[in-house]
């Protein structure tokens, strides 16, 4: 496919809302309620200005962060999703290949549709795997196992679902997981051949993690079913089983952030979830500037929550984000165009980030500061 008119992230959406069926694309586009905090997120990003520069040399600009005692190509990476194989068959597996190819990180979803073990691998050293916990502690503890077998050094615990966010344009499409297929459902199809029979051929993709477990009726994870039994006292027990670097997803306020440092974690990840849990939450680039009051320098903070060019990503970094991760974006370009068209996302975050590096005087994303910022 060729990618001439795709000159920004939302030249991937744009496109990803004709080729994907309408129940599908809403799933990866809404947002808790009427979509709230997912509008937030994107505007205040937009009201936070970087300061131009001159008269400085920009030559040989570079774009490498290092974190957790690794130096990635970008300072941004893979969110953790789930279910990205309803973007595009085999979704999970071009961004694991992209990730390898591109040297960014991929976090693997508990929800994901491809196992750990096979995103792990084509991903090659690259994969981080996030943990959603609560319904059985000894499942969790479970997949906590083969993420380390699987070679897997930082774990992410999301903390931000204790009960499922209230998405009424899932209710209205009809979306459900396992898939329920009514009239309204298979016109929605008929509509969108391409991605049906690519669907149809390769199979419905399912909760990858929803495997065996010792009690049946117990299932590794379900996406109808809260996470609320994740509190402090299971974050000190996690933190004692895993060796690793050990995350924290989700924080949005200051004591939280602070709990979790007295927890002995390795990193603080702020996310508002993309806006999918709490309609009224605050953006999450304004508990990003909270939290880095209180936390300072002491430990990595990791980002997402509205970020659509390389100019949010480095608005974040200048605001003390250590790195970024990006959601949407991702399954917007794999449903347009798989591993080429994720590449091509690269290309342009890449390309956005050179040119902003350039216009505010910096060579390099390492130096980025408050110092950047022209107006909050």
């Amino acid at each position: 496919m060729a990618f001439e008119q795709i000159q920004n992230l939302n030249d991937f959406k744009l496109k990803a809302r004709q080729i994907l069926p309408r129940m599908f694309f809403d799933y990866i586009d809404g947002g808790s309620g009427d979509g709230g905090a997912t509008e937030r997120n994107a505007s205040e990003l937009s009201k936070i200005l970087l300061q131009p520069r001159g008269l400085i040399n920009v030559e040989g600009r570079e774009q490498k962060k290092s974190i957790f005692g690794q130096e990635w190509s970008h300072p941004f990476g893979i969110s953790p999703m789930g279910m990205c194989n309803m973007s595009r068959e085999k979704a999970d597996l071009h961004l694991a290949k992209l990730a390898a190819k591109k040297n960014i990180p991929i976090c693997i979803s508990t929800a994901a549709s491809t196992s750990l073990e096979q995103i792990s691998v084509l991903a090659k050293g690259n994969a981080w795997f996030q943990l959603y916990a609560g319904q059985s502690t000894e499942l969790s503890f479970q997949l906590v196992e083969r993420a380390k077998k699987a070679g897997i050094q930082n774990l992410i615990l999301t903390v931000d679902v204790p009960s499922p966010g209230n998405r009424p344009r899932e209710r209205r499409d009809g979306f459900k997981l396992p898939f329920v297929i009514g009239l309204r459902q298979f016109l929605d199809l008929a509509l969108h051949p391409g991605w049906s029979l690519r669907m149809l051929i390769n199979g419905i993709p399912k909760l990858a993690h929803l495997q065996e477990s010792v009690n049946a009726d117990v299932p590794v994870f379900d996406r109808y079913s809260g996470r609320g039994a994740v509190d402090l006292k299971f974050l000190k027990t996690l933190r004692k089983k895993w060796q690793g670097n050990l995350i924290v997803k989700g924080v949005m306020h200051p004591s939280d952030a602070l709990n979790a440092v007295n927890c002995g974690v390795d990193g603080i990840y702020i996310s508002n979830h993309g806006g999918r849990q709490l309609e009224s939450a605050p953006a999450a680039i304004t508990a990003l500037r909270n939290i880095k009051e209180v936390v300072g320098s002491n430990i990595p903070i990791l980002f997402d929550s509205g970020i659509r060019s390389g100019e949010d990503i480095i608005k974040a970094l200048s605001l003390g984000a250590d790195f970024v991760f990006l959601g949407r974006p991702f399954l917007f370009a794999t449903s347009v165009g798989g591993l080429k068209g994720a590449e091509h996302l690269v290309k342009l975050l890449a390309a956005e980030i050179d040119t902003t590096l350039a216009q505010i005087g910096k060579r390099d994303v390492e130096s980025l500061g408050i110092t950047n910022i022209a107006t909050i």
